[in-house]
């Protein structure tokens, strides 16, 4: 296994047992409770009850992606799902880790944030075939396992004569290297792509934001990012981002770490950023009209937008996969990263699942999905009534509420939600068919194919 390994300080129990030892690994990820039918009793972590596993999965894959840590659910058979991957279903992955003997607990748990740039799209499941009450072994402690494997990485400050572009993903938002890359862009005087798992990297109207891909077919493509004679990869999504659909010249494979002395020396730059590219301008154009639309049902750009602009700040926005997912991954407005989530699988049932985890941590929050509904969204909604936990979730379609006679009558309902801490679901009417507009001009939708 890549990465390099490094000992934390020891747990302070004089006498821990196992379930000392596998509570601290966890903590040491960044998970704070478990979601399961039995509770584990682990130190330090809230233990959620939750009947239904495929239910208790879902919350933990929510918690995690979410972030900054791993989510954590306790499920039948002993298993133990470490995860940051809304979507993932056993089946896709290999077959639990089976844990006999205390001392790999430490490595098989620290595992998970190398399964992916920083825990992005991470998921490991173990079988704890362990007595968690027997004496941890005596020279276990938690491992810590570094993806850069101790390495720093310099560049020299002729590479800005390139005009290389940074390709950009939520492995950057869960490391807390925002303000870095940012300063790695403005040295370099270069463009950056996110992906829509990292929206809000960049204002959107920032000179180095060149806008948001891996949605559509065409997107890598008018962004420059095949042509490009040097891109930056930094804290991909593979989900997102296949290296087949951007990998056009040459590639540096950067770990959200290696941000901080990138570019650290380099001189500020006495040129501008190139303008932008046509991902930026053409969706810009066909894009226009659609905000600015007072039609009802709403236009998709319309009801992004005024998603944004209503939104209270700190209040995070989630959103299914699909229909309402692309629109809110393409066309909401960002200025801040990590304030808005589509998954980068198909899982119905997210957007309710995160709103009702980050309800847990006292947070507000607006979940996004699309008609029909489906049963894992009404089982998130009800475990909600049962727990009076504040939901608000918006569900766009043509069928939805008729109430809405103009755009103002949606931002109404959405506020009043939010002030009233209980369980609400808005429909808000949208026009799906004007999803051509912007297939015209970046191809078929790609993502969670």
């Amino acid at each position: 296994m890549a990465g390099q390994c490094e000992n934390a300080p020891a747990m302070p129990r004089s006498t821990p047992a196992v379930r000392d030892l596998l509570a601290a690994c966890l903590r040491d990820l960044g998970a704070t409770r478990t979601f399961g039918a039995s509770a584990p009793d682990l130190s330090g972590l809230t233990h959620v009850p939750v009947a239904e596993p495929s239910v208790a999965a879902l919350l933990a894959d929510a918690d995690g992606r979410i972030g900054p840590g791993p989510g954590v659910a306790v499920l039948p058979e002993h298993r133990l799902r470490i995860t940051a991957a809304p979507g993932a279903t056993t089946g896709e992955l290999a077959e639990p880790v089976i844990v006999t003997d205390a001392s790999d607990l430490p490595l098989a748990i620290a595992r998970w944030s190398v399964e992916g740039a920083n825990g992005v799209n991470a998921v490991i499941e173990l079988q704890l075939d362990l007595d968690l009450d027997a004496p941890a072994p005596v020279n276990a402690s938690v491992l810590r396992l570094d993806p850069t494997g101790g390495r720093s990485m310099v560049l020299d400050e002729a590479l800005r004569d390139v005009q290389p572009i940074i390709l950009a993903g939520p492995g950057v938002v869960r490391a807390g290297k925002v303000d870095a890359l940012r300063e790695v862009a403005a040295k370099a005087a270069c463009g950056v792509v996110n992906t829509w798992g990292a929206k809000g990297l960049l204002p959107w109207d920032s000179p180095h934001h060149y806008g948001t891909a891996g949605l559509q077919a065409l997107d890598f493509d008018l962004a420059g990012v095949r042509d490009a004679p040097l891109v930056l990869a930094v804290g991909l999504d593979g989900d997102e981002s296949p290296p087949d659909r951007w990998a056009g010249g040459q590639v540096l494979d950067l770990e959200p770490a290696h941000l901080d002395l990138l570019t650290a020396s380099w001189t500020d730059p006495a040129r501008p950023v190139p303008p932008y590219p046509k991902l930026y301008t053409e969706l810009s154009t066909v894009l226009a009209p659609l905000y600015a639309s007072d039609s009802v049902p709403l236009s998709p750009a319309r009801a992004a937008a005024d998603l944004a602009a209503a939104r209270p700040d700190g209040t995070l926005v989630v959103a299914d996969p699909g229909p309402a997912g692309l629109w809110v991954a393409r066309a909401f407005p960002t200025t801040e990263a990590g304030s808005v989530i589509v998954p980068s699988r198909r899982c119905r049932g997210f957007a309710a699942a995160a709103g009702l985890v980050a309800a847990l941590d006292g947070r507000a929050a607006i979940g996004v999905t699309h008609e029909p509904a489906d049963q894992m969204t009404d089982a998130i909604f009800e475990l909600a009534v049962a727990w009076d936990a504040a939901l608000v979730l918006e569900v766009w379609g043509s069928e939805a509420d008729s109430r809405v006679t103009e755009p103002s009558d949606r931002i109404a309902n959405l506020r009043g939600a939010l002030a009233a801490p209980t369980q609400t679901r808005l429909g808000v009417p949208v026009d799906f068919a004007l999803t051509k507009t912007i297939v015209d001009v970046a191809g078929e939708v790609v993502a969670w194919m």
